[in-house]
């Protein structure tokens, strides 16, 4: 299990809770798509359509987060390439995760020996709709910038890789050495109140 998947599971009550009382459209969910399932149309990124939108629904080695709070323009997406998966992508998604249009875009060839998350926020037109890079923040080769970039984006904030209060970069530890331990959906998060040096019961 990886540290995005467990950012995931470790939020679920929240957002479980913050769709159930006040938008039914909050959602947070963990992905592995092929590279086959990432296309891209009048410059933009998709991954859904009409019969594939679950996370049931895909198998692949890609990971992937979605987070909404909209009904059509309310989305933001981490996609995560490896340097193994690289090569394997269709031309016309490495042309657009290596698009240099903005300054501050990490170049595609500087990081071809490290894994990429790449930041991206969905956009809906009247014909088209779709994912293009985040004007906002960068593409990032750290999983807590990327967790942060999905936090904010739902309007939680505090679930921050830097704040100590929700216990998320403690929980991340704990759950990559004892993946077996406990739910990371327990709403009790008992990593948390676990001592940092003994392993859980």
């Amino acid at each position: 299990m990886n540290d995005l998947k467990n950012y995931v599971e470790y939020a679920q009550p929240v957002i479980k809770a913050i769709r159930e009382e006040h938008n039914e459209f909050f959602n947070l969910d963990y992905f592995t798509v092929s590279p086959e399932d990432l296309t891209v149309e009048a410059g933009l990124l998709n991954v859904f359509n009409g019969k594939m939108f679950l996370p049931e629904h895909f198998s692949g080695n890609i990971p992937l987060v979605y987070a909404q709070w909209g009904e059509e323009t309310g989305a933001s997406m981490v996609l995560v390439i490896t340097p193994e998966m690289r090569n394997h992508l269709p031309s016309k998604v490495i042309n657009f995760l290596k698009t240099e249009e903005q300054e501050y875009r990490v170049k595609w060839d500087n990081t071809a020996n490290k894994t990429m998350f790449f930041l991206l926020d969905h956009i809906y037109f009247q014909d088209v709709a779709g994912f293009e890079p985040s004007t906002e923040f960068e593409d990032v080769s750290n999983v807590g910038e990327a967790t942060d970039f999905l936090s904010h984006r739902l309007g939680i904030p505090y679930y921050s890789i830097n704040n100590p209060d929700c216990g998320l970069e403690y929980h991340l530890n704990m759950m990559s050495q004892y993946p077996d331990q406990v739910d990371p959906a327990d709403e009790d998060h008992i990593y948390f109140n676990a001592d940092p040096g003994e392993k859980p019961k």
